[in-house]
């Protein structure tokens, strides 16, 4: 019986022969999608080089980094770094927390009072008619207190030409109704009835289940934050690079089709 042979250990040279030297490495990290990555970490790195964390700081930030990976804290051993590069790993997301404070926080009033638009939150029943006179019909028998928004649309059905379904929409930022939907529902209060409101192709009319309104609270002021340093870091990629600064994304201001179109 043949014994079998124990692959050899792979060495770096073997799968990537380029990274012989720094400029190698550094030309193969450009092609890689990774490139991005490495700019953004190695700007934060200089950015938080003069940031320095409290005894405390660190001692908390070090327990967590050790419970997190695994590290013996008597012992320290992970993945070949040295004890102050395990030291520096453990700090740097506190020291980035920091830098984000002593750069951006006298910005975040100012930016979260351009942002509260977006940011506020809504609940609504939308029906979409065909026929204005329909849907002004519907609305009158809700605002009599005649008949719920959903009943009205489905009794009305025959005369629009189609079944109505009224959708349930949220909570969502008011940025991602349309410009239209969200003009007819800005500065409104919950149990309101809008419209009707011509959108596309189809006449809306609009409850207000809930609204509710940003504050900045630290959940918030933290995210403020966290845009403020991403806009800052694009900026200087962006700079290096030559590029034009993308713009950011963010999960609250991508327009919601409600209707065919705005």
């Amino acid at each position: 019986m043949t014994t079998p042979q124990v692959p050899r250990t792979v060495k770096l040279g073997d799968i990537l022969p380029s990274l012989g030297s720094f400029e190698s490495v550094l030309q193969s990290l450009k092609s890689y999608p990774l490139w991005p990555v490495v700019l953004r970490e190695a700007l934060l790195d200089r950015a938080i080089s003069g940031v320095v964390c409290s005894e405390e700081e660190f001692e908390t930030s070090w327990v967590l980094w050790c419970k997190r990976n695994e590290v013996d804290s008597s012992a320290p051993a992970y993945e070949g770094l040295s004890v102050n590069e395990m030291r520096n790993a453990a700090t740097r997301g506190k020291r980035i927390e920091k830098f984000k404070e002593q750069s951006f926080g006298k910005l975040v009033p100012e930016y979260f009072r351009l942002r509260k638009g977006e940011l506020d939150r809504v609940l609504l029943e939308v029906v979409q008619f065909q026929h204005e006179a329909v849907a002004e019909e519907a609305l009158f028998r809700c605002q009599g207190g005649e008949q719920s928004l959903e009943a009205a649309a489905h009794e009305l059905a025959h005369r629009d030409g189609e079944d109505l379904a009224m959708k349930r929409v949220g909570p969502i930022g008011l940025s991602r109704l349309g410009v239209k939907l969200s003009t007819l529902v800005h500065g409104s209060v919950a149990g309101a009835l809008l419209g009707p409101k011509k959108i596309g192709h189809f006449h809306v009319v609009v409850r207000v289940l809930e609204l509710h309104e940003a504050s900045l609270d630290d959940r918030t002021r933290h995210r403020m934050l966290d845009e403020l340093l991403n806009q800052w870091l694009e900026q200087q990629i962006a700079a290096l690079t030559g590029r034009a600064p993308k713009p950011a994304v963010r999960d609250d201001v991508s327009p919601l089709q409600i209707a065919s179109s705005d």
